[in-house]
């Protein structure tokens, strides 16, 4: 019974429309031909180069920026600790 009401809804729903689909179709046909292929309703992924569009330059960005960090990082904390390590060196020596 619950399928039933269900499919009422949804029947309801999708005849609710102020526009026929047929008469949808035909007009958003003749709107590209008037509009000559309508290329402002093109989807602006089509004019991407391919490693644009798969993210690939922000990818190698990020990887860059992370690794150039790692290693300052690593840079800093060696000297740290190697003027620490001279530090306690020369403390016991004296």
């Amino acid at each position: 019974m619950r399928y039933h009401i269900n499919a009422k809804k949804r029947s309801i729903l999708m005849h609710d429309r102020p526009v026929k689909p047929l008469d949808l179709a035909v007009f958003w046909t003749e709107f590209v031909i008037r509009h000559k292929g309508a290329p402002h309703l093109r989807v602006a992924a089509l004019d991407l180069a391919w490693y644009q569009y798969l993210l690939l330059d922000i990818l190698f960005l990020v990887a860059f920026v992370s690794i150039s960090l790692i290693i300052i990082l690593h840079v800093i904390v060696k000297k740290i600790f190697c003027a620490s390590k001279r530090n306690t060196e020369k403390m016991k020596k004296n």
